[in-house]
């Protein structure tokens, strides 16, 4: 089991937080913690999660996340995920979480998307 660590650094408007290791029940906590840190820190809080080095994300991480994003949009701004393919993006896709977060194979795409957009992502009803 790989041990989780997040990390973030400011890019141009966004707080990028780096996640690596493995996301479940037992690391939820640290981030979400983390998350609600940064998220409070910034108004509007623009976050960019990024999955590129997660190597397992649970049921329990995914609640994390839908969490956080609800926060966001709290905050008058929102999260956006980065996940390239691969078994977590499939994940957010059988979940339908790519209707709530808009998903990106990039950082760079995430903070500059194209009008292609995010994975499956809705922006309205």
């Amino acid at each position: 089991m790989e041990p989780l660590r997040v990390s973030s650094q400011r890019r141009d408007a966004w707080e990028v937080v780096e996640v690596t290791g493995e996301i479940d029940i037992t690391t939820r906590d640290e981030l979400g913690d983390h998350l609600d840190d940064v998220i409070a820190a910034h108004n509007p809080a623009r976050v960019i999660v990024d999955f590129s080095d997660l190597d397992f994300c649970d049921a329990s991480g995914l609640s994390v996340l839908v969490a956080a994003a609800h926060e966001a949009r709290q905050r008058h701004g929102q999260l956006r995920l980065v996940c390239p393919e691969g078994p977590i993006r499939r994940l957010l896709r059988i979940t339908e979480l790519t209707t709530i977060i808009p998903v990106y194979d990039t950082v760079t795409q995430a903070m500059f998307p194209s009008r292609r957009g995010a994975d499956d992502y809705r922006t309205g009803p």
